[in-house]
């Protein structure tokens, strides 16, 4: 598992919530049209967005958990079967090159699988300054 997104009104004021609480924020940036911000709560990672990128393909909430992000070794294989509601389509950033794409699960939640293209530190961050790239 990558991490578990969350989308909140305010990522500042989510990301100072955690700070204050003594977790590790990290890569607060806009990406693709939003805020975001990595926390890291122990063995956890929680990626905040202030929108979701499938925010025009589904109703959300205006606040509250969105899905979880998986690994997987074959994205095409992976989505066999699932009602894709978003993607695949290819993001860069901070963590470095995926080919990304979300499904409907049970409960009102979404799965995201991420098959890894490229590993974080292989973006020139002076030709890529921590924006994702849709393509």
């Amino acid at each position: 598992m990558a991490n578990l997104a969350v989308q909140v009104l305010d990522v500042d004021a989510a990301c100072e919530f955690y700070r204050s609480h003594g977790f590790n924020v990290r890569d607060r940036m806009e990406w693709n049209g939003s805020q975001r911000a990595d926390v890291f709560l122990g063995p956890i990672q929680i990626t905040l967005f202030d929108r979701a990128v499938y925010a025009d393909s589904v109703e959300l909430p205006p606040e509250g958990f969105l899905h979880p992000a998986l690994f997987v070794d074959d994205l095409d294989a992976q989505l066999v079967g699932h009602d894709v509601v978003w993607g695949p389509t290819v993001v860069s950033g901070p963590f470095g090159t995926r080919r990304i794409a979300f499904v409907e699960a049970p409960g009102g939640i979404r799965l995201e699988f991420m098959e890894q293209l490229e590993e974080p530190g292989s973006i020139d961050p002076f030709n890529d300054p921590g924006n994702a790239v849709l393509s």
